[in-house]
Formats: C-alpha cells, structure tokens, sequence
C-alpha cells in the first residue's frame, strides 16, 4: 500500500466533479491554517459535530463508565473528595483525577437541572478532553510542521473512532489524552526550541501536563514521556534541550501538584490504595491479562485499521516506509518515531490488551501522516489499496449497523437506514477520491463519512438496541414499580455496576440468596432474579418467610458481559398484593419468544 497522495497540479481540462471539490477543500484548508482563531473555532465545532451525537441518549455502560460515575456520584453525595468508593468496596485503582473533574462537571450541570442520575453530566469532562486533545495537537504542531499541516493532523486526529468513543464515556482516557497532548506536544516543542531563555512557559505547561495526567491514571503519562526522551537521547546526540526542561524548577512544581492527594490517600487508606493500584492493578496487568482482557502480540495492529478509521486512509505503507528513511535526517520525524514506535511495541507485549491502550499513539500517528501527506505524497504512486480497504471497513459498519439494528426491532431502524445510505454514498465519493488522487476530496469524505457514522451509531442505533441495555430495562421497570414500597432493589445472579447507578446507591447487589434474604426481610422492596436461579432464590424465599414469593414480571434482554440472553424475574413480597401501586406494568411483561425476533434467532431458553 502506498500513502494517499496530496492534490497533484491537475492536466488543463481537468473539470470533474472531485477535481473541482478537491480545489475547494484545499482553498479552504489553506484559508483555515491562516486564520488561527478560525482554526480553532472549526476544529472546536468539528468536535461538537463527531462527539455530541449520543452522549445523553447512549445508557451507561457496563463496566468500566458505571463505576467511575457511581464512585463520582458517591463523592457527591458523601463531600468525601479524597477516598474514593464504589457502595462500600474501596475503589483504588485509579488515582483522584477523573473523579474531581466529574464531580465539578456534574455540579456545575445541576445549576442547569441536571440530576445526580444524569449520565451525560458525568460525560463532559471526557468531551472536553478529546476536544482539548484535538486543539493540543493543532497547537503542537503549528510551531513544528506549520500550519496547514497542523490542521489536517488535528482533522485526522478528531476523526478516529477511539477517541470518539471515549469522548462520549465516563471514564479517564478522554481526560488523560488531554493531559498526554500537553505534556507530549510541550515536550515536542521544547526538543525543537533553540533558545532555552524562552522556554520557560513550555516547560511549565509539560510538568503540569505530567503532574494531571498523574491525577488521572498515575504512570501513563510520565511513562510516555520519559520513554519518547529517551530514545530520542539514545538516536540524537544533541543533548542540549534538555535544559529546556527547567528541571531545578520543574520537578518541584510536578510534585506540589501530586504530592497533597497522594499523602491524603496515603494516610486516609492506610497504604491500601499505593497496594491495590500499583501492586494488584499496574502490575497485574503487565505480568497477565486482567479481567479476560488478554490479547496475543499484533492485537494493536490489526485493531488499528479499524480503531483509527476514517483517519487511517492517510496512514499506510508508503507514508511508513518514507517516514523510516526521514528519521535520520529529520528532527520532526525522529520524535514521532520515539514517540509511536518504542509504545506501540510496549503495549503489544503487554497481556492485557484494551483498544484504548493506544490512543496516546494516535496523535502522533495524526501528525506523521499529515506530515507525510505535505512532504512526500506526490513520490508516491496511486493508493488504490487503501482506498478499498477503507470502503471495505465502511461497508462492514454499515452492515453491521443495520443488522443489529434489524434483529433488535430497533423503533428509529428507518431514521438509522436513511442516515446510513448518506453514509454509503460519501463513503463511495471517499474512496472515489482517493482512488483518483484527489486527496483533500478524500480528507472531506473521511471527516464527513465520520460525523455520519458517529451519528448513526451513537445518536441513532445503539441507543435503540434494546436488548443489549438489559440494566436500563430493568431501572425503568423498578422506577415503574415504586409503589411497591420505600427500600431499595434487589438484584441476584446478576451484578453490572450500572445498575447500581440507575437505580440508586443503596441497590443490594449480591447472590442470588442474599437477594432472596433482602426481599424476604424487607431490606428490598424488588427483587430482579437471574431465571436460571430460580429455584435457589424460591427455596432461600421459603425458608426465609414460609412463604412463596409474589411474581410481577420479567425483563429480558442480552447480558454482554458473558452472561449472553437473560431473563430477569421481578418478585415482590406476598402482601404487596394489597398496594394498589404495586401491580404487574408494560416494562414488566413477559413476552412470548415467538412474539421476540432476537429471541427467536438466538433460540433462547426462556
């Protein structure tokens, strides 16, 4: 495969229709570059476009989203902002960061009639990391590759489907990218800066990149860092730039940034949360693969072509091969090398493998391949290629989009198959232009084809699989049936954290007899029971009360997380039946599995 190639002068004649949107998209491009302050505002509502669809409608996920916002809801319920808890397990994983940036994104939301049950205030730090990210890297790269070039890496960047995801998540890595940019891109600058008079302000942002991104996910970001200087020192013998990095200074102020918590958690835990974060979690997932998330070497390589899509047009063999031969030659290049190359191996050696372990390599991939879409793509010949390879992984979106769609009986499937065909038809139109060579055409396709995807997918059509969102069907069920009384619920044989958040800290997730134990002494005014435990929960019922359990319904749905097709059962206690608010609802109906097309097809048991 070769590099998609930038715009050639084109023959006179040349009067096509991608001809002539080619020329417009690079007379806007360029316009764009030049007007900073236009830059930033186009990249600032390209990001809106891509990350915003879907980030209130998409239900909270299981399992990594619902417990970083349930331990956020906690700290705001509790004004404990130091220890942190999911219900009254320690959570210790991670260190304080992300909690204190939902926390105040959650309270600034609730001035705007937010509640704490809200999942999308709990998203926006994540959106404002990925949008952070994205002008990071047009501002590290503007001083470095120029602006045009600048432009296109934070356009590629903004496009990629990993960070779009974690845009639109509750957890860190959104945020942490944020943090990685500025210490990454300050860190950059400062190995090309000539004058250390004048790096002061350069130096101050990377500690303080480093000291956040700490915060966040501890290791991650120094580990990164030092890494990229590392190799660099080892292939440039140029050591001078590093008294750009204000050291006598600049340790002080990473420490006066970490140190408070890390002292207050220390003393508060008693040393537990350096134990379970450093010695069970870090270490664990370097020495195996930590909750059956273990991946053979190459994991990231193939995920890439799909986890870096649309943007990955602009990333193939030819760019590589130019680039590797650039590195002895070019500064520029060499950083983005130490940067991509030492991580990306790191990580595949790793046994925990997680998509989002390689996004703090997209940026740099971003930069690199606009870098070589300026520099070197008219060397190259025609990437016919990865124009298919591109429409091939758009094809099998669009599919796929539609066929889960179709077999969940999705309400909005027209909406989702209209916005689909529009995607279909830029998707043609993209890989049309790059198969021409009219890659400022492609570039607009890419980012279009991305807002129209992200759309569809998040906005449209997996909000709409309900059956996948088993724990948002049974929080609807429990709120209908409130009139059954005060306490909390019950659940048993079934324990995503999301239902935790849904349905209230006091939710009692536990075994199927401890759910059996809360109902019968009253500690539970619901019990949703896993079907295929039934008869243990009937039987600790009985010996608990003598009597049997009164049935209002059932809740179906598909358990991803390893559990696959579940029935829950929702069980009240017998005199309930006296409550006239306490009576069978729509969301509690068991529908018959021939009346159930996804039932159907996977012949589900119940």
């Amino acid at each position: 495969m070769e590099a998609i190639t930038v715009s050639v002068p084109r023959a006179h004649g040349d009067t096509s229709r991608l001809a002539a949107v080619d020329v417009a998209v690079a007379k806007g491009l360029r316009a764009l570059a030049y007007r900073p302050y236009a830059a930033v505002l186009g990249l600032a509502l390209l990001c809106a476009l891509l990350f915003l669809p879907g980030i209130a409608s998409l239900p909270v996920t299981d399992r990594d989203e619902a417990r970083f916002a349930q331990a956020t809801k906690q700290m705001l319920e509790t004004g404990d902002f130091v220890d942190i808890h999911f219900q009254q397990e320690t959570r210790y994983k991670k260190p304080v960061g992300i909690y204190w940036l939902q926390s105040a994104a959650v309270t600034a939301a609730e001035s705007a009639g937010a509640t704490l049950s809200d999942i999308w205030a709990y998203r926006i730090p994540s959106f404002l990391g990925a949008l952070g990210a994205v002008l990071l890297t047009f501002w590290a790269a503007r001083g470095i590759f120029g602006r045009e070039t600048a432009l296109v890496a934070a356009t590629l960047f903004a496009t990629c489907l990993t960070l779009s995801f974690e845009a639109r998540i509750a957890k860190s890595d959104a945020a942490l990218i944020a943090a990685i940019m500025l210490a990454q891109g300050a860190l950059f600058r400062l190995y090309m800066a000539g004058d250390p008079a004048r790096t002061r302000g350069l130096a101050a942002l990377f500690w303080i990149g480093l000291g956040v991104g700490i915060l966040i996910k501890g290791p991650v970001a120094p580990g990164l860092s030092f890494i990229t200087a590392a190799v660099v020192l080892i292939l440039d013998r140029r050591r001078t730039w590093l008294r750009n990095l204000h050291w006598k200074w600049g340790v002080p102020l990473l420490l006066l940034l970490t140190l408070p918590w890390f002292i207050a958690i220390g003393v508060s835990s008693g040393g537990a949360f350096f134990k379970t974060s450093l010695g069970q979690d870090f270490a664990g997932k370097l020495a195996s693969g930590q909750e059956k998330h273990w991946g053979p070497p190459g994991f990231y390589f193939l995920a890439f072509w799909w986890t870096f899509w649309p943007a990955v047009l602009f990333v193939t063999g030819g760019a590589i091969a130019w680039l590797w031969r650039q590195r002895r030659v070019s500064r520029r290049v060499l950083f983005l090398l130490a940067w991509i190359v030492p991580w990306w191996l790191i990580i595949e050696v790793i046994p925990t493998k997680l998509p989002h372990y390689a996004l703090p390599l997209y940026p740099a991939i971003a930069l690199a391949a606009a870098f070589a879409f300026r520099e070197a793509a008219q060397g190259l010949s025609r990437a016919r290629l990865s124009a298919v390879l591109w429409a091939t992984l758009a094809t099998a979106q669009i599919v796929l989009l539609l066929g889960l769609s179709w077999i969940a009986e999705a309400p909005a499937f027209p909406l989702l198959a209209a916005v689909l065909v529009a995607l279909a038809a830029v998707s043609a139109f993209t890989a049309a232009s790059a198969w021409g060579r009219y890659s400022r055409a492609a570039l607009a396709g890419a980012v279009v084809s991305a807002a129209l995807f992200y759309t569809a997918a998040f906005r449209v059509g997996l909000p709409g699989l309900e059956p996948i969102w088993i724990t948002r069907s049974a929080a609807a069920a429990a709120e209908k049936l409130r009139g059954c009384g005060d306490a909390p619920v019950a659940f048993g044989g079934i324990s995503e954290p999301s239902l935790v958040f849904m349905n209230g800290t006091r939710t009692i997730l536990g075994s199927v007899p401890g759910s059996a134990e809360a109902l019968g002494s009253g500690a539970a005014r619901l019990a949703f029971v896993n079907g295929s435990r039934l008869e243990m929960f009937e039987k600790a019922f009985e010996e608990k009360t003598g009597a049997a359990p009164r049935v209002l319904g059932c809740v179906d749905g598909i358990n991803i997380n390893g559990r696959g097709p579940t029935r829950l059962v929702v069980f009240a206690r017998p005199g309930t039946a006296a409550l006239p608010a306490c009576v069978p609802v729509p969301e509690t109906e068991c529908r018959d599995k021939q009346a159930v097309r996804w039932r159907r097809l996977f012949d589900t048991k119940f």
